[in-house]
């Protein structure tokens, strides 16, 4: 007989896949400064760029960036310590990624002024 799963243990996978993802693909390197974390696992992010109670965007691989602690949250200069310098590193060193993004949002009827 198959366990019934909650809908916040299969969120809880989902996040994991996703973050296994995101990592994979950016070949566990910190996206800002290139520090290769594959070794210590542990101390690697997947950072969600825009935030993960956007439903719709939430396990979008391209929502998405490896980020090392420093990076992501520790550092003056971190996505979660300074939006304002993470957004305009996104739009220079990644504008692809951050447009698909934006345009998610503009489907949805959010914008970005």
């Amino acid at each position: 007989m198959s366990k019934i799963k909650s809908k916040k243990t299969e969120e809880r996978e989902l996040d994991n896949i996703w973050k296994k993802k995101v990592k994979d693909r950016d070949n566990w390197t910190c996206q800002i400064c290139y520090r290769n974390m594959r070794n210590t696992p542990k101390s690697c992010n997947a950072h969600h760029i825009l935030p993960k109670l956007m439903k719709r965007m939430r396990w979008d691989v391209k929502n998405g960036i490896t980020l090392c602690p420093n990076h992501h949250s520790l550092g003056i200069f971190s996505a979660h310590q300074n939006a304002i310098w993470f957004f305009g590193w996104m739009n220079t060193n990644k504008k692809e990624q951050l447009n698909h993004c934006i345009d998610c949002l503009s489907k949805h009827g959010k914008t970005i002024k």
